[in-house]
């Protein structure tokens, strides 16, 4: 019997998770959309340079963490 898991759904049902949990953790340090948009750049900067794309939720929010945390949610270029 073949494993017919879908695990891209998985994987963005991490970033959303990830994402609302940084928003709700960081929004009385900075609007939300403002975490909204930097972590939809550095998202789509992991996807874009992922080899193994069941990494990118980590390696995303290992990234918002350490923005948020030294005040740097200048869109990455």
């Amino acid at each position: 019997m073949a494993n017919n898991i879908d695990f891209s759904i998985i994987r963005e049902r991490a970033l959303r998770n990830i994402r609302e949990d940084l928003v709700t953790e960081w929004e009385d340090a900075y609007p939300a959309e403002e975490i909204q948009e930097t972590f939809d750049a550095v998202k789509t900067e992991h996807k874009n340079n992922a080899v193994v794309d069941d990494f990118v939720p980590v390696l995303v929010e290992a990234e918002m963490k350490e923005r948020l945390r030294s005040d740097d949610l200048d869109v990455p270029a």
